[in-house]
């Protein structure tokens, strides 16, 4: 019979077959989809002089010889060594044993099976009518396997039940001796089989202890995917366990010594030196390789026989992995039945397992993106250890199954959890953990006084999605660590005053990034209650270096405004602290977008945080933006397009300006108390704000109040000219996103660190500033807003912080031109009491009297040619102004009360009001009837009488008057 004409008979045609060789490194595999396609690979490797093989089964996907992957087997095989050392010393011997086997058993009634010489043993076939699926097969060629064992019948029990496994092509050679091949070739050829007969037959002379096919199951009907059995799931639980645990062959062969471990491993070591014991001693070599002291326990098991090291190294290369429980039960059939582990266990490593944890003081290192915070975990509560890879266990005495008192561990959480600190929180303690969960480091806290319920605890952690691991059962075991850790936590450390804003500390540390840098150059990351928006918002990302990349595009573009708002308020801010004010205002206008002044606000805020999360929204109040400051306290307050803000009324404005400066929030009171809330809104900052207006020419324009005040504690750019950008320049512009906060946490720990030479830096630039501006009292607002920015960027250079190196005489002659611009206005802008006055008399012209003197007679109209008459009330009138009347003069009466509510409410002070303009004018206080000479009723009331020259006054057409008739 031909190759091809055996397979065939043997081999399932559908699916994929296989023709394999194992004497080259390659290994080769070749797949094919018909069985005539088999000889020409089959040729080539025999001329080649490889071992060729074939596989039994037929396979689903090409490239993949693997029991999963098998479709179909057609036959019953099985495998007799013979040889010396072998179960039989010759091939006559082995079909002897093979005779005496199918006569006992009744199988040879069935017919006669396939009988094919390997070269040096025997390998034997049931050749099948139909194609077996894998689960039945498997279990059929189990039952023959058992009966091979129970009528002693020595076949390598490795091989029968293998779906995977390959075997020599008939009319090939057999490679092993290279100088002398031996051929294989069909020794006698049999007979097809029926499965079922075949495998009824087997089962009957088995007896009880026959295997069966697992039943098939079917999701006919039924959408979707069938769902994993929750306790065969990788939960991170038990993710975890595996992961802290290593096996160690010792402890198999402990049990195994106890009573409690491996009943072939018994077996082995009470027979190791009896023939026909290498099967068996290849399934623990498989152990082996998966234990810590593998090395050593597979030379103790070889030694035992005795076999060769090189014959162990041999049989390890070739193994694929740890074999199972019902492998070692085809080698040694009825020993696994026996055991008190069978159906529990996959294989024995399960009795070697053990947790490998720690009870030492270790330095953790959390990642940040400068050199990381390093936090030292404690050693844990007694009978508590933390595992070698993360989770908390808990160590308990407890009983195995032969009554022997043992310690075993249990895991209390999947991930190291451990007390950091105890934070004092407006003197209200608190406990403060880290969870090294797998997604990275979880701030826990909880109030310190829950630790002393169970309940309290639970819930608490469950609030933070700290669950302990395997049910409601463990709930105890996590209290009494947490319990534990508190306690000594409490004992050994002192409680830390948590920050309730960002910024410079009383005790000289700065925050910044959620974290506190210390003069020491400590740095503590701790949860800070009523922060955690800026926390967000102030995260660092990426990396100082890419971050520079930005600014100093600016210098190559020479876009020294943007580089001297965005940098000068970003790094300046905290400098406010050493110049006794608390607060300056800079803002950037412009009625054109693409100018630069978001893009200003977008470098001052990546100092610090994200470029854009960091910023006050543009919707949010003045009182919420106060409180910002308040929390922001040192770092730089940034809002964008406050034009929102404008359009309803600007008048906001220059109030926040003011009250900026003034470094406190409004006081409040308590709720349902007559009782003012404790203030802890103060601040001593920068302010950066930008609008499509220009907040100086509001402030220097109509309004009523005087705006001098506000004018002196702002500086403003007006941006003007549209920005070009490069494909290239865009992409370093949106990396700011990606890299931000870096510097902030730089400075704020060189800040920390060097307090003194940061003042010095400060008081340096004041006097510098203070000459090349020639700055006076009334400007010490631009004077400390100008000298913050500027010795900020002495403080980032190489020479101190070593955060950026940037052109400071560039950026002086930025803020220089800024002071000149606002002192242009606002000395424009100084307003006097005829300032005053003449806004009185264009604002209410229609509700004066005017009257002339015609040729003797009185010509009286109300405004401009209203009647006077009897209907007149006195609320109505606001002054009176006489032409003719004196000779040589025009008299102007204003009503006195009205006149010193419009001063009030234009800021200015009466007393002021009539000291100038008594200097400047003939002024009068009398009473006077301001309908006299007229139709109108009598009306007597106190004015201010302004006489003035007719010489003096030049008298415009009717519908300019209103703008005009004014005593100047």
């Amino acid at each position: 019979m031909k190759p091809l004409e055996f397979i065939a008979a043997v081999v399932p045609p559908a699916g994929f077959l296989c023709v394999a060789e194992f004497s080259s490194n390659k290994k080769q595999h070749v797949y094919v989809a018909k069985v005539e396609e088999l000889e020409p690979v089959i040729k080539q490797f025999n001329d080649d002089k490889y071992d060729t093989y074939f596989a039994l089964a037929s396979f689903v996907k090409a490239g993949t010889r693997t029991t999963d992957n098998a479709l179909y087997l057609k036959s019953a095989f099985m495998d007799i060594d013979c040889g010396i050392g072998k179960p039989y010393m010759t091939k006559q011997d082995g079909a002897t044993a093979l005779d005496t086997f199918l006569q006992d058993t009744d199988v040879g009634l069935l017919g006669n099976p396939w009988v094919v010489s390997s070269g040096g043993g025997l390998h034997v076939y049931w050749p099948f009518t139909e194609n077996i699926p894998v689960r039945e097969w498997k279990a059929a060629s189990e039952n023959l396997k058992r009966l091979c064992h129970k009528h002693n019948f020595q076949i390598d029990y490795g091989v029968t039940a293998d779906a995977s496994r390959v075997l020599r092509v008939p009319e090939t050679s057999n490679w092993k001796n290279r100088t002398s091949p031996r051929k294989v070739k069909i020794l006698s050829s049999g007979g097809t089989f029926d499965f079922g007969a075949f495998n009824t037959a087997v089962q009957a002379k088995l007896g009880g202890s026959s295997a069966t096919a697992p039943a098939q199951a079917t999701d006919a009907g039924i959408l979707g995917t069938r769902p994993t059995r929750s306790k065969d799931k990788p939960t991170a639980t038990r993710l975890k366990m595996v992961s802290n645990n290593v096996t160690i062959f010792k402890n198999i062969l402990v049990k195994t010594e106890q009573g409690s471990g491996c009943l072939q491993l018994k077996n082995y070591i009470d027979n190791a030196t009896d023939e026909n014991m290498e099967p068996l001693w290849v399934g623990l070599l498989s152990w082996t390789m998966k234990c810590e002291d593998g090395e050593g326990a597979a030379k103790l098991l070889t030694e035992m026989h005795p076999y060769t090291e090189a014959r162990m190294r041999s049989k390890l290369r070739t193994i694929k992995g740890p074999y199972k429980c019902s492998d070692m039960d085809g080698r040694r059939p009825g020993l696994c039945t026996q055991c008190p582990h069978w159906g529990k266990i996959a294989n024995p490593l399960a009795l070697g397992v053990e947790s490998v944890t720690e009870t030492t003081e270790k330095e953790i290192v959390l990642p940040t993106d400068g050199a990381g915070i390093k936090i030292m975990r404690p050693t844990p509560p007694k009978d508590f250890s933390y595992g070698a890879k993360g989770g908390v266990y808990r160590e308990v005495e407890t009983t195995d199954e032969q009554k022997n008192t043992v310690k075993k561990k249990f895991l209390v959480l999947p991930y190291d959890m451990f007390a950091v600190d105890i934070l004092n929180v407006n003197k209200e303690h608190f406990v403060y953990m880290l969870a090294m969960r797998p997604e990275g480091s979880i701030q826990v806290t909880l109030q310190q006084k829950a630790v002393v319920s169970k309940d309290d605890t639970v819930k608490a952690l469950a609030s933070q999605n700290i669950i302990a691991a395997f049910g409601a059962g463990n709930d105890k075991n996590l209290f009494d660590y947490v319990r534990g850790c508190v306690e000594s936590i409490s004992t050994s450390k002192r409680a830390i005053n948590v920050p309730t804003s960002y910024g410079w500390q009383p005790d000289g540390g700065f925050v910044a990034g959620g974290k506190i840098f210390m003069p020491n150059g400590e740095v503590q990351q701790i949860p800070m209650p009523g922060l955690e928006n800026i926390t967000h918002a102030t995260r660092p990302a990426g990396s100082l270096y890419n971050w520079r990349r930005f600014p100093q595009m600016l210098v190559a573009k020479g876009m020294y405004e943007v580089l001297a708002l965005g940098c000068g308020v970003g790094f300046g801010s905290p400098m406010m602290e050493f110049s006794g004010l608390d607060g300056c205002t800079f803002h950037a206008g412009s009625t054109s977008s693409g100018t630069g002044k978001s893009m200003a606000l977008d470098l001052a805020a990546s100092v610090w945080g994200h470029p854009r999360d960091y910023r006050v929204g543009k919707s949010t109040s003045s009182v919420a933006m106060q409180q910002r400051a308040g929390l922001l306290n040192s770092i730089p307050l940034l809002s964008d397009e406050i034009t929102s803000k404008n359009h309803k009324d600007f008048e906001w404005f220059p109030e926040f300006v003011f009250d900026l400066s003034e470094g406190r929030g409004k006081e409040r009171m308590e709720s349902g108390a007559n009782k003012e809330r404790i203030n802890t809104s103060i601040w001593s900052l920068l302010a950066l704000l930008s609008s499509n207006t220009h907040a100086m020419d509001y402030l220097s324009g109509g309004r009523k109040h005087s705006s001098e005040g506000e004018m002196r504690r702002m500086l403003e750019w007006i941006a003007n000219d549209k920005m070009i950008w490069e494909a290239r320049e865009v992409e370093i512009i949106k990396s700011l996103r990606q890299n931000h906060a870096v510097a902030g946490d730089a400075y704020a720990l060189w800040l920390a660190q060097n307090r003194v030479t940061a003042r010095d830096i400060y008081l340096r630039t004041w006097d510098m500033i203070g000459v090349e501006f020639n700055m006076t009292n009334d400007e010490r607002y631009w004077h400390a807003g100008v000298s913050s920015c500027v010795g900020s960027i002495i403080a980032i250079s190489s020479k101190h912080a070593n955060i950026i190196n940037l052109p400071l005489q560039p950026i002086i002659a930025v803020f220089k031109t800024l002071v000149t611009n606002a002192r242009l206005i606002v000395r424009s802008n100084v307003r006097t009491a005829e300032d005053v006055l003449n806004a009185y008399i264009r604002e209410f012209y229609g509700r004066f009297i005017n009257v002339r003197a015609i040729e003797g007679a009185m010509e009286a109209t109300f405004g401009e040619r209203g009647v006077v008459d009897e209907s007149i009330t006195r609320t109505q009138i606001a002054g009176r102004v006489e032409r003719g009347v004196t000779p040589g003069f025009v008299n102007f009466y204003i009503e006195e009360q009205m006149l010193k509510a419009y001063c009030s409410s234009m800021s200015f002070g009466y007393a002021d009001f009539r000291k100038q303009l008594e200097a400047q004018y003939r002024v009068d206080y009398i009473k006077k009837d301001m309908l006299s000479k007229t139709k109108g009723p009598q009306m007597r009331v106190n004015t201010m009488k302004i006489s003035r020259p007719e010489s003096e006054l030049v008298e415009k057409p009717n519908e300019e008057a209103k703008d005009s008739l004014s005593v100047g």
